[in-house]
């Protein structure tokens, strides 16, 4: 219950979002008509659209996901089961944490010297190949001229 209450959250949340953000002309008369007159507005069902639809039944999902979520964490907790689902995703957040603690970051000193050696090597790789081009170039017109 709560892998499928954190899908449905997730999967209502995105939805929400996208819904949203594809329909923002209906929210951006707010400031023309206040926002109380915008929220009666926005309710009226003659002013029912698809996507107003879509929207509402992506919060219905979202919310049902959320309480499906916490409830199966509480019954989880109640009878000391857990997910297994749940149980390795505990265990990688875990794991990757004592990874980020094995680190050995880098000093300024050090970034500040390996970034001056790559812009060197860049430099000097960026005149070859100009080089390069500049000689195959006068190459090609001999070859040409010749011909």
């Amino acid at each position: 219950m709560v892998f499928w209450g954190f899908i449905l959250a997730v999967a209502g949340l995105l939805t929400v979002l996208v819904s949203f953000l594809s329909s923002l002309n209906i929210f951006s008369d707010i400031s023309a008509y206040g926002f109380s007159a915008w929220i009666g507005a926005f309710f009226a069902p003659e002013f029912i659209t698809g996507k107003k639809i879509a929207f509402f039944i992506a919060v219905v999902l979202f919310v049902v996901g959320v309480i499906c979520f916490f409830v199966g964490r509480a019954r989880a907790k109640k009878t000391g089961m857990t997910d297994a689902k749940t149980d390795k995703s505990v265990k990688f957040l875990r794991d990757l944490k004592g990874e980020f603690k094995k680190i050995t970051w880098p000093t300024f000193p050090a970034v500040v010297r390996n970034t001056g050696v790559t812009l060197v090597l860049c430099i000097i790789l960026g005149l070859i190949i100009c080089l390069i081009d500049l000689g195959l170039g006068a190459l090609i017109d001999l070859v040409l001229s010749l011909g």
